[in-house]
């Protein structure tokens, strides 16, 4: 079974929870590919075009049975880098799972929104969303929030 993390992360923040996820996975015997997805020529954070925004190269999702996507939260709403990034592409008969991360202690906050949007997207373009998990960067129990991610998604892609 092969897994994706596609990862955008701007201050390291989600970045470092899709690590953690990843050597979790590894260490259930996953083969887990991460990548960490930046624009062409830096990122421009007051871009909000999807249509704007270029990669030098995408990943073949075919090739993966499971999809971790993980993005921070961009004025309530999902990444506009994820989104171009998989604006594209298909996720047809791919099992998926969705985080982000923001900066405000509730969910309520713009992450809510964003997952919304991160699910309907996903599923116009025939994927599975089978979990989904916002973290709260200000949050006093942000550290267990991470752990019970990582142990949630761990046990179910495996």
């Amino acid at each position: 079974m092969k897994t994706a993390i596609i990862v955008h992360s701007f201050t390291g923040n989600t970045l470092s929870v899709a690590e953690k996820l990843k050597d979790t996975l590894e260490k259930r015997g996953v083969n887990v590919y991460l990548e960490k997805i930046e624009p062409t020529g830096g990122e421009n954070r007051n871009e909000v075009d999807p249509a704007r925004i270029s990669f030098q190269s995408r990943i073949d999702l075919t090739e993966f049975d499971n999809v971790v996507i993980a993005g921070p939260v961009r004025g309530f709403s999902m990444s506009p880098v994820l989104k171009a990034y998989f604006d594209q592409g298909s996720f047809k008969n791919r099992k998926v799972y969705l985080f982000v991360t923001h900066f405000f202690p509730f969910a309520f906050m713009g992450g809510k929104s964003a997952i919304s949007q991160m699910k309907k997207f996903v599923e116009q373009r025939e994927g599975i969303v089978l979990n989904s998990r916002i973290i709260d960067w200000k949050s006093p129990s942000r550290e267990s929030e991470i752990r019970s991610l990582v142990d949630q998604f761990s046990k179910e892609i495996q």
